[in-house]
């Protein structure tokens, strides 16, 4: 009898045994089917110079993202995208973008021109302005990426100080004294005579005319048209403004040849190297 209930206590041990490993086995199945079910996964979201792992069982990276506790908005950039489903292992990557509005101010250069007056004397040089530069204010749509600058688009710009020339007087007699303001277009260094609209200097058959139909004189000069064009303004250094108005047989190249009034003024000028400058309005 002892020995019966022996065998029967050691059957009810073994069959309690096989249902707690059968009711295991099956709690294991239970998590594993909930775990699928509910999709939980692994992933790495990068952001703001930040990684870090974040388990989630939602089914696309904006809910992800969510759970980790990023706010994306409309202009940042996310990768992969926000309707993706997150896998394990997934990078997520979230760039924060911001557009904001900048100025910036720059200088505007300052011109510097040339005026010809009669009250100086001939080739004097008197600084009437001084040049102060201008200012100008760009706007810009500036992009930023993560805190760094990417692109910059201008959107506007004002002058918000206009420049001031700055003006040279030059001194100069010719009867063909400009009052407008000129700039130095070209310099030429060349070969200068002197000439006087009378008969020893243009010959007997003198007219007083140039070949333009100019009265000869001061301020009127004559070139080589294939080197400074008739009609060109110039600006003499020692005598002053002049026009190229006429020109001579013995007048090749470089050189010029100078109006005076008189005789004794060209003589008195000779023949030497001059500067020339050639003007632009």
């Amino acid at each position: 009898m002892q020995r019966r209930k022996f065998r029967l206590a050691r059957t009810a041990i073994c069959a309690t045994i096989v249902l707690m490993v059968f009711a295991a086995v099956a709690a294991n199945r239970d998590d594993a089917v909930q775990a699928q079910r509910l999709g939980l996964v692994a992933v790495i979201v990068r952001s703001n110079g930040t990684e870090r792992q974040v388990r989630t069982a939602q089914t696309t990276v904006s809910g992800a993202l969510t759970d980790a506790g990023v706010v994306v908005e409309p202009l940042d950039k996310v990768t992969p995208a926000l309707s993706l489903r997150p896998t394990d292992g997934m990078v997520i990557t979230v760039v924060k973008v911001t557009n904001t509005l900048e100025a910036e101010k720059q200088l505007l250069a300052f011109d510097s021109v040339k005026t010809f007056t009669n009250s100086l004397k001939p080739g004097q040089v008197k600084l009437t302005a001084n040049g102060t530069p201008g200012e100008k204010l760009t706007r810009y749509l500036v992009r930023y990426e993560d805190g760094k600058p990417v692109s910059k688009t201008a959107i506007g710009a004002d002058v918000v100080k206009k420049p001031l020339k700055r003006v040279v007087a030059i001194g100069s007699r010719g009867r063909y004294t400009s009052r407008g303001e000129f700039r130095t277009r070209k310099i030429l260094k060349m070969w200068a005579t002197a000439y006087e609209p009378g008969p020893r200097s243009c010959g007997r058959y003198a007219t007083g005319r140039t070949a333009c139909g100019l009265r000869a004189g001061y301020g009127v000069v004559a070139v080589d048209p294939r080197v400074i064009p008739l009609g060109t303004k110039l600006y003499v250094e020692g005598y002053g403004y002049a026009l190229a108005g006429d020109r001579g047989r013995a007048i090749r190249g470089n050189r010029i040849d100078l109006g005076y009034r008189t005789v004794r003024e060209a003589l008195n000028f000779g023949s030497r190297n001059v500067i020339v400058h050639v003007l632009s309005e």
